[in-house]
């Protein structure tokens, strides 16, 4: 839990680093995948001509992807987004506790003081 926030120092966590540079890698991979849509499309429409050996290649590259549509990867897929929104409970659930008890630290300090000087202002008056 530690790594996950931010520290105090105002570094950026470990977890942030990672998703940071995942999230660069999606748009990089998005940008390449959509100029070669493009082209596609532009070959189809006829507004470029054909070049053989750029369709093979993005004939090639789609079928190296994994298919989605498989029982395996939707098992996975579900068992992963479950652990995810597991995890946000857990982290929801942890602050939600630190949170009553910094109240009932509070509480139990206000509590004290009030119940301290109403046993002293007996002792005196």
């Amino acid at each position: 839990v530690a790594r996950m926030s931010s520290n105090d120092s105002g570094e950026s966590s470990l977890v942030a680093e990672h998703l940071t540079a995942q999230h660069s890698a999606i748009k990089m991979l998005h940008s390449r995948v959509k100029l070669v849509l493009e082209y596609v499309k532009a070959v189809q429409s006829g507004k470029l001509g054909v070049n053989h050996e750029i369709l093979r290649e993005a004939y090639s590259l789609s079928h190296r992807l994994p298919v989605l549509q498989t029982e395996r990867f939707t098992t996975d897929f579900y068992n992963q987004c479950n652990d995810v929104g597991l995890m946000t409970y857990l982290g929801t659930i942890t602050k939600g506790c630190n949170d009553i008890n910094q109240f009932v630290t509070r509480f139990n300090t206000l509590y004290d003081r009030l119940g301290v000087s109403r046993r002293t202002r007996g002792l005196f008056f």
